[in-house]
């Protein structure tokens, strides 16, 4: 209590509250979350710069929990506002530690509990201690209320937590969001023994179940079936996060002449060509390289190029100054303006100096021979876990953690969301 002298005015026997101060607890908690969550697939964020986001995250929550009502309320209020992912992971937290024993549907307000931000309930509820969640999760993963199936799977999944026999009948459940998600977690947790029902569903006709589907099988070690469903699904209305997740995920399943056909369609058009260049890095071939130096000529192109780049070869833009001295205005992208997630990214990566990585590539081009995929500078073989060992940003570990799990596809997906904790030297993750 001694840290939280400035929140809360004591006397002997009740905190009495600084509403003013505990409003800014609920503005700044909000913000926190949302940028957290935005800077976990960050690609200049570092454990450290993490650590700072969940310890400013975890005292404002705090707070806000021993404020009790005047927190919960002061969160509402802020969700009233603006109902955005922040503030409903703020709201739905503080729901949770101030009614534990209501059932979802009762916990809280429907402006609450809405479906097209209920990655933030899943979030707000990894965030509580176990020991609160657990008699929640055996309720609501076996329960009949579909958002809190989904809730309990995304927490499952935060945590790398498996459900056991659960998780097979969810594959199939009624709601497609809960489906998908279930799907999803069966990658996520290296469940081999579900691969047959995955690729099964696969071949379903619902194309968000099919995608779902297919990249958990492909995870869990189809190389027949689920690669050639993912390599048909990036269209230019596909939604941002979808392809990405194809475009890191099919070189590492295809072979190399059925991944650069997958690439070369990509390529063929305007709206999908971000994610050959990544599809591109995440191929890792020696042979590219010069392609890529030529796509830093399109604006649209060059920052995405010069981190497919990177990614290849190891080369860091900032720390060797290979940027162009001065950066250009943004360019108008569809692409990128359509995702959040996606103009996080493209808004931090750096301008790369097609003739000073040139320069650079020419002494060190040697290293990189035929026939070997390369990721961050080595050949992607010879990487070990944990992911962090390897890359220092969030977004290389997210390819370290795809490299990682389609090699052993019965081991879960190495965690890069996973909680980060301070040891003697550096960091590391929890989960």
């Amino acid at each position: 209590m001694t840290a939280l002298r400035g929140h809360f005015q004591m006397n002997c026997n009740v905190p009495l509250l600084n509403r003013r101060i505990l409003r800014l607890h609920a503005e700044n908690a909000a913000f926190v979350a949302a940028q957290l969550r935005l800077g976990q697939d960050g690609p200049n964020f570092r454990l450290v710069e993490l650590f700072d986001l969940e310890s400013r995250l975890g005292g404002h929550l705090d707070a806000l929990v021993l404020g009790r009502d005047a927190g919960l309320e002061l969160a509402l209020e802020n969700l009233a506002i603006a109902a955005e992912y922040g503030e409903i992971f703020t709201a739905f937290h503080l729901f949770l530690h101030a009614r534990p024993d209501q059932s979802l549907a009762d916990l809280a307000p429907p402006e609450v509990l809405v479906w097209d931000l209920v990655a933030a309930l899943g979030a707000a509820a990894a965030w509580c201690a176990p020991t609160l969640m657990a008699a929640r999760m055996r309720d609501w993963i076996s329960g009949r209320d579909p958002m809190a199936a989904w809730i309990a799977l995304d927490v499952c999944g935060r945590r790398r937590i498996d459900p056991k026999g659960h998780l097979g009948a969810l594959l199939s459940h009624r709601d497609p969001r809960v489906a998908a998600r279930a799907m999803q977690l069966a990658g996520e947790l290296g469940r081999a023994d579900l691969a047959p029902d995955l690729a099964r569903l696969a071949d379903g006709g619902d194309p968000g179940l099919r995608f779902w589907a297919a990249w958990a099988a492909a995870l869990l070690g189809d190389r027949r079936t689920a690669p050639a469903i993912l390599s048909a699904h990036v269209t230019a209305a596909t939604p941002a996060p979808q392809a990405r997740m194809v475009a890191e995920l099919l070189p590492l399943v295809l072979d190399d002449r059925a991944a650069r056909s997958a690439i070369a369609r990509l390529m063929s058009d305007r709206l999908t060509e971000r994610w050959g260049i990544l599809a591109t890095g995440a191929l890792g071939a020696a042979d590219t390289l010069d392609w890529l130096l030529r796509q830093m000529a399109e604006p649209v192109l060059s920052r995405i190029a010069g981190a497919a780049f990177c990614r290849i070869t190891g080369a860091r833009l900032s720390a060797e100054s290979l940027e162009l001295a001065e950066f250009p205005d943004d360019p108008d992208d569809p692409v990128v303006a359509a995702s959040p997630q996606e103009s996080f990214i493209e808004a931090k990566l750096y301008w790369p100096d097609p003739e000073k990585l040139a320069r650079w590539l020419a002494p060190n081009r040697a290293r990189f021979v035929a026939q070997t995929r390369y990721l961050l500078g080595v050949a992607a073989w010879t990487i070990q876990p944990p992911i962090e060992a390897t890359a220092t940003y969030q977004l290389d570990q997210r390819a370290v953690a795809m490299e990682l799990a389609t090699r052993a596809p019965e081991a879960a997906l190495p965690n890069w969301h996973g909680a980060v904790v301070p040891q003697s030297r550096g960091f590391t993750r929890k989960w």
